[in-house]
């Protein structure tokens, strides 16, 4: 994909997610309802592709974000960050998960909770 290309694709999902937000926090009763009827199915269907994409492999890695030299672990960034979001009440990332949370001292495994 050339860089003209990735930028187009980049401008237009930042742009329609925008435009989202501004409907839900901006938009009247029916345009929200109308939201709803017809957003959550394809935002759903595309979690639900994304995740496809990273799931498990037959060793447990996600053959996504594994490379040659460097196999990446099951539950990858892509499914700790769907959890935080679809799952964690808040939304907001794990406190001292994540491979940055080594250089801090904390431990940097992200343990998913049963829902």
């Amino acid at each position: 994909m050339d860089e003209y290309l990735a930028s187009t694709l980049n401008t237009a999902v930042i742009e329609r997610l925008d435009y989202l937000d501004r409907l839900v926090s901006k938009g009247d009763e029916p345009s929200r309802a109308a939201l709803a009827e017809t957003e959550i199915a394809r935002l759903t269907d595309a979690w639900r592709a994304l995740l496809e994409l990273h799931a498990p492999d037959e060793h447990s890695r996600c053959p996504e974000c594994s490379g040659w030299r460097r196999p990446r672990r099951h539950p990858c960034t892509v499914w700790t960050i769907a959890h935080q979001h679809l799952i964690a009440a808040d939304g907001s990332p794990a406190a001292g998960a994540g491979r940055h949370a080594a250089a801090a001292g904390r431990s940097t495994v992200a343990v998913l909770g049963a829902s």
